[in-house]
């Protein structure tokens, strides 16, 4: 009997310990939370909105081409004029190149080309140039302006809205070579953002 009432109060002390051990695991979570306590303010910047900037870039051509000339005699000269105008909400580089095909004519045709104002695709009337941006054959137009990088510039710095006027003048050379040969050309205007 003894024994079993010492086993009980063994047991009772022992839950009382628990207790106890509980009650102060309990009070130290609640001074730590309390302890974590602070003064919250915010500020904040909301409804920021971004939109991106465009390069836009057109011509005056109407869907027609520059030149369309046949029959050519030595000395013979063609000058057409092109407005390019720049629209683009982003400040840009406008540059021409082009690419060269045919059969060999590209050789013999002299490809004089110049930027300015006034005059447009339909007569070169008023056109007053401001540089020459190029001389030489429409073969080594063809070879040396490919891209972008070393196209033709002079109409640098585009804001909205600019427009430049380019006069190309191409004359056949007096080289019985030049005979019965043929020659392709397209002229690319690229803009690019700066």
């Amino acid at each position: 009997m003894e024994t079993q009432g010492g086993t009980r109060t063994s047991r009772a002390w022992l839950y009382r310990g628990l207790a106890v051990l509980a009650s102060l695991g309990f009070v130290s979570v609640l001074v730590v939370t309390s302890s974590r306590a602070a003064f919250v303010d915010t500020t904040d910047n909301p409804s920021n909105t971004f939109s991106a900037g465009d390069v836009v870039l057109d011509d005056d051509d109407a869907g027609s081409v520059l030149f369309n000339v046949a029959n050519m005699a030595p000395g013979d000269s063609r000058t057409r004029c092109i407005a390019v105008t720049y629209t683009g909400s982003l400040t840009a580089d406008v540059h021409l190149y082009g690419t060269v095909g045919g059969t060999g004519l590209a050789d013999y045709l002299d490809v004089d080309v110049a930027v300015g104002t006034g005059g447009d695709f339909a007569s070169c009337t008023g056109f007053s140039a401001t540089s020459t941006l190029y001389t030489g054959t429409l073969a080594s137009f063809g070879a040396s302006r490919t891209n972008f990088a070393n196209g033709l510039g002079g109409f640098n710095g585009a804001t909205d809205p600019s427009t430049r006027t380019y006069r190309i003048t191409v004359t056949l050379q007096d080289d019985n070579a030049a005979q019965a040969r043929s020659a392709t050309a397209g002229f690319t205007w690229e803009a690019q953002n700066v």
